[in-house]
């Protein structure tokens, strides 16, 4: 490791960000227009990831039935509008301090927003990338049958961030391993049954093929916000014709995030599955998963 990747693995390891890896432009030479990371940074030289952990207990509690609202605030809030925004940046001001230009990479995203501006932005300003395809390109780790972004230190427990910059920095190998061994919990578990069951989304860097099953968006969306009042213990049968739970509001208005099923399937089976296989290196007293796993499948009783 060189000078300045060394200092930008020290600077974001200080401040929460265990795991970074280094991905030369080439790497996605294979990518999507749309998904390209000159569409958001047209010098870009190297895809710089980070990934921030999750805490495990938030997850725990959703499992136990108990405690949403540190998934909402820590797991998203906190991780996309406090922690990242100021590791990101502070890796461009080093950066910047060496005369190299860059941009940070925020999570999430809202492309196809506005009017083409260049003949290269296929969706006009403000366009996206995959940040799972990133931390891949950056040695990171791989993607589990469910899409999710696997780590072999907290499998799917961590959310990837990017800086774009024109430096040319020594790039990270690609992990050569696979933490996801197809068990199919993913599946099996998941409320909205919107992940397939084979991997047949495919994409090759460096020679290295990565993929994933068939993932409905739409299906996962309406039980991860809770729309179904079958999956969500927040409905209680009080709600008004066309109105949402109070704590969905409440979560959306606090938090700027809402998530209810918590990865029922691909984050928390997937989760407890590998670490009692002791896929991962992170170990813990407490099983993610103890016993039956509470589930309602029906709404609630009008008027209660």
């Amino acid at each position: 490791m060189q000078d300045l990747e060394r200092a930008v693995t020290e600077l974001a390891n200080a401040q929460g960000a265990p795991l970074v890896g280094f991905a030369p432009i080439e790497r996605f030479e294979n990518a999507p227009p749309q998904y390209h990371p000159h569409t958001i940074f047209p010098p870009t030289r190297t895809a710089i990831a980070i990934a921030l952990p999750q805490p495990r207990g938030a997850l725990k509690a959703v499992e136990e039935g108990c405690y949403w609202q540190s998934y909402n605030c820590d797991s998203y809030w906190y991780l996309n509008e406090v922690q990242a925004p100021k590791i990101l940046r502070d890796i461009v001001m080093l950066l910047e301090q060496h005369g190299h230009t860059s941009v940070p990479v925020h999570n999430p995203f809202h492309p196809r927003s506005g009017r083409q501006i260049r003949e290269d932005q296929p969706w006009g300003p403000d366009g996206m990338v995959s940040l799972r395809v990133i931390g891949c390109a950056a040695g990171l780790g791989e993607l589990g049958m469910s899409k999710v972004f696997l780590t072999p230190q907290f499998g799917p427990r961590q959310r990837v961030f990017a800086v774009f910059t024109d430096a040319v920095l020594e790039p990270t190998p690609l992990l050569q391993e696979h933490v996801c061994d197809g068990c199919g919990a993913c599946a099996r578990e998941c409320e909205a049954n919107a992940i397939g069951t084979e991997r047949t989304e495919t994409f090759e860097i460096e020679g290295r093929t990565f993929g994933h099953a068939p993932l409905d968006c739409k299906a996962c969306g309406t039980v991860h916000r809770g729309d179904d009042p079958r999956y969500s213990p927040f409905w209680n049968g009080s709600e008004k014709p066309g109105e949402k739970p109070s704590y969905n509001e409440f979560s959306k208005h606090r938090f700027r995030h809402l998530a209810i099923c918590v990865g029922r399937g691909c984050v928390r089976a997937c989760l407890d599955h590998l670490e009692k296989a002791g896929r991962l290196e992170a170990k813990f007293h407490t099983p993610m998963i103890e016993g039956k796993r509470w589930k309602l499948n029906e709404p609630p009783a009008a008027g209660k």
